[in-house]
């Protein structure tokens, strides 16, 4: 949603409030003349003589005042609900539509600044802050405002029908809303603070429960984590409870104000030895306004609480919507090819100044080769690989396709398959996970079945009752490490990519399992190019060329043959 709509709909919301406060005040005053009739029913041939009505019985004036209250209370109360129903869907529109903007925000950064970010803080952003910004913040700034132009309009009737009396009434009203404003209001923003930093403390905590729950058993440590919670939990449990009975106080303060000013009204009214017809009908026009402003005013002061408490998450929205993020956004190359090669030229690359991940690093690819890379934990085999994704820049050198196309385009992510160590798995089907972020429609059974069986997958198909509608659970808990790899290299065959990247892909497979995987690897190897990093050397068997990685440097480049590994691996 733009700006510009954003800002009609908001003109609309203004508009529907305003005739809503009209009709107040045409309500209110055919309520005042009403009243004034039923005191004395003669009092109203004053008023329909204005209109030229004059043969007309008493009972008639009543009966047809009575109707046009009726008339004029359902048309008021029908557009009042309209005004509500077309205030709360444009919030909630609203809410979505900047929920998709945040979340679009986050996918244009920066894999590296990704990487140093905690990825509850983005879901609890997302999730909970900009859902309360809006339902707590924006939808009661939005119901104030329409009920402020109600209030404004009611207290300009008042005014106009006895100044002297609107005077006595705000006066009191007055001292009262500032008692609530200074006592009050700081009250409820320093409680949204505290919420904030507890609710964002359980979110976290949950997560670190559910996702460690394997080792929180096995360590013992499930009481620790529950006492984390709960510690927090009670915080959170505490502080609702004092928002929500200190959310009365101005209710109760009101009523008794209404009162008071009623005994208040009615004596001052006596005082002046008002006629006992004008006494009646101003009641009754205060009555009226007083039930329909002492509401409103509730609604107003728990609005305002509401929004005072909310602040500290629209602070922590803004902040985070423009906070100054590095981005790298997947550039367009219609043009793009890949024929010839992917050279890596004097790449460096660090995470902090003080280490050097990648130092110096030239090396070229050449299309259709399969290329293996090894090296101790740390040398830097995955960074090169997320470099070589386009995932990640380097900070010096540069990484070229056929010497003139960068990595970080979408036409380069389009030619890849990548299979990473740590698989991800939605809570879906298989099938669902095979042909990862298509729709069940779009799904290409044919290709879907021949990555199965070039994955080696086939024959734990057969033995599930549900076969590819099999549901794997979150992460795929419910199957084993080998069998989330092959579903993992499924994906990547059913992609049927130019260029295959697999990082530690098969180490979870047995040997038999993964020479037939290898077997299969190498007949599609014709115009694919292949890039292997492994630990268990006879993977790297079918590789051209080894390449050695050892402290962020190559060490140097040989073939699967010169280091005898296969006589390593016997």
């Amino acid at each position: 949603m733009d700006g510009k709509k954003e800002r009609r709909i908001w003109f609309f919301m203004i508009a529907l409030a305003l005739l809503v406060s009209s009709l107040e005040i045409v309500t209110a005053t055919i309520v005042m003349v009403f009243a004034q009739i039923l005191n004395d029913p003669t009092f109203g041939f004053h008023y329909l003589s204005k209109i030229g009505i004059h043969s007309i019985s008493s009972n008639q004036m009543i009966l047809y005042m009575s109707v046009l209250v009726g008339i004029t209370f359902v048309i008021k109360n029908s557009i009042a609900l309209l005004e509500a129903f077309f205030q709360n869907f444009s919030v909630q529109k609203m809410n979505y539509h900047f929920q998709q903007r945040m979340l679009r925000h986050y996918s244009d950064m920066d894999y590296r600044f990704y990487l140093t970010r905690n990825s509850s803080e983005w879901h609890y952003v997302i999730a909970h802050e900009i859902e309360t910004m809006f339902s707590s913040g924006l939808a009661p700034f939005s119901l104030f405002v329409s009920e402020s132009c109600i209030f404004v309009c009611l207290v300009i009737l008042m005014i106009v029908v006895n100044p002297s009396l609107a005077g006595i009434i705000f006066g009191f009203g007055a001292v009262v809303y500032i008692s609530i404003k200074k006592g009050l209001l700081p009250l409820f923003y320093q409680w949204g603070k505290q919420q904030q930093t507890v609710s964002q403390q359980l979110n976290q905590h949950l997560y670190q429960f559910f996702h460690a729950f394997k080792e929180m058993i096995l360590l013992g440590k499930k009481d620790f984590l529950m006492k984390c919670y709960a510690d927090n939990a009670e915080k959170k449990s505490h502080i609702n409870a004092l928002k929500t009975a200190t959310a009365v106080i101005p209710r109760l303060i009101m009523e008794t104000l209404f009162v008071i000013l009623f005994v208040v009204a009615v004596s001052y009214l006596c005082f002046k030895n008002e006629s006992p017809t004008e006494i009646m009908g101003v009641l009754g026009g205060y009555l009226y306004i007083g039930f329909r402003l002492m509401p409103g005013l509730n609604r107003m002061i728990a609005q305002i609480s509401l929004f005072k408490s909310s602040i500290p998450s629209i602070n922590r929205v803004f902040e985070e919507y423009h906070r100054e993020t590095p981005t790298v956004s997947s550039v367009d190359l219609p043009t793009f090819t890949f024929d010839h090669n992917l050279l890596l030229s004097h790449i460096c690359f660090s995470y902090s100044s003080s280490h050097q991940t990648l130092n110096n690093i030239f090396l070229e690819i050449k299309k259709g080769e399969c290329l293996g890379i090894v090296g101790e934990t740390g040398s830097g085999k995955s960074t090169l690989v997320d470099i070589v994704l386009g995932l990640l820049q380097p900070s010096e050198g540069k990484i070229l396709v056929d010497n003139q196309y960068v990595v970080n385009s979408k036409q380069w992510h389009e030619m890849l398959a990548y299979v990473p160590q740590v698989i991800y798995l939605t809570d879906d089907t298989i099938e669902a996970n095979i042909a990862f972020g298509e729709n069940k429609e779009s799904i290409n059974y044919g290709r879907l079945q021949k990555a199965i069986e070039d994955a080696q997958l086939r024959p734990l198909i057969e033995r599930l009752p549900e076969g590819v509608k099999t549901l794997v659970g979150e992460r795929g808990i419910r199957l084993s490490g080998g069998e989330k790899q092959r579903i993992a290299i499924a994906r990547a065959l059913y992609r049927d990519a130019q260029v295959f990247i697999f990082d530690e892909a098969t180490s979870a497979l047995d040997n038999e399992t993964e020479v037939k995987l290898m077997e299969v690897l190498q007949s599609l190897q014709k115009d694919r190019t292949f890039i292997i990093v492994a630990h268990r050397l006879t993977t790297l068997q079918g590789c051209d060329r080894i390449v050695m990685l050892k402290a962020g440097k190559i060490e140097k480049i040989v073939s699967y043959q010169e280091l005898g590994l296969v006589s390593k691996n016997v």
